[in-house]
């Protein structure tokens, strides 16, 4: 069943997840931006942001999911701010390792969202040039990020081969959660591979922005029952009524 949150959000080496610290590769000193739950309005963000997660969430007595991919169709819809915020909120109110995985390798962001480093990152690792280790930032006692990466020049082959990895089978937390930032749908060829990779998927739609056709055409290629929730960004008047109806 597929649900809507209707406000606006602001715009293989087989080591295992979650990591100790770095080992032997040298990074710049960068200070990990730890204030999202903290700065001012933090409780209400994190309100906005936990009842997306939850709005994917099967029955309690079925478990969490263990995977959520957040896409779109186009880019500068509010997905990276939107996998972020939920990877935060489901950090605090979760006792499991929450890992965001940035896997639009093309257009990289979570780093400067959060102030890491871009590299080493996801391309790295499925490149063999490093460790998952020393691939993931911690962000917090459970937050944990794994950047993109340098991999913009290649993404469809490195997305193939996440596509065939099992990454979370790889991490050393059998229980923990990861929140994908996927590439979008409608303007990549792989976008529909990477987020067959999520177990339920975050359509964000930027009312306004978005054209019924970009919304219409994703919807197709993820197909009807992957979608679990849509986050519309603007204000939903401005919504073709089609969508208006599935998002209501």
């Amino acid at each position: 069943m597929t649900s809507a949150v209707d406000e606006e959000a602001d715009d293989f080496d087989d080591a295992p997840l979650p990591p100790q610290e770095p080992k032997a590769r040298k990074k710049a000193k960068t200070k990990p931006n730890r204030g999202l739950a903290k700065a001012p309005r933090g409780e209400a963000l994190l309100e906005y942001f936990r009842r997306i997660y939850l709005s994917v969430q099967p029955p309690a007595d079925q478990g969490l999911v263990p995977s959520i991919g957040v896409t779109s169709a186009i880019s500068g819809e509010g997905r990276t701010t939107i996998a972020t915020g939920i990877s935060a909120a489901m950090a605090a109110d979760l006792d499991r390792s929450i890992v965001l995985v940035e896997v639009d390798l093309a257009h990289p962001g979570v780093h400067q969202l959060l102030g890491i480093n871009p590299e080493p990152g996801l391309a790295e690792y499925l490149r063999g040039e490093c460790a998952l280790s020393e691939a993931v930032h911690q962000i917090s006692d459970k937050l944990f990020v794994l950047p993109a990466g340098d991999g913009a020049k290649e993404a469809p082959n490195l997305i193939y081969r996440l596509a065939r990895a099992d990454l979370r089978s790889r991490m050393n937390t059998a229980d923990a959660l990861l929140v994908l930032d996927l590439p979008p749908i409608f303007t990549t060829s792989y976008g529909a591979l990477a987020a067959s990779i999520a177990e339920a998927l975050i359509f964000v739609v930027h009312a306004g922005e978005t054209t019924d056709e970009q919304v219409r055409e994703s919807l197709t290629r993820l197909g009807e029952n992957t979608v679990r929730s849509i986050v519309v960004n603007g204000h939903q008047p401005q919504l073709p009524a089609w969508l208006q109806n599935l998002a209501g």
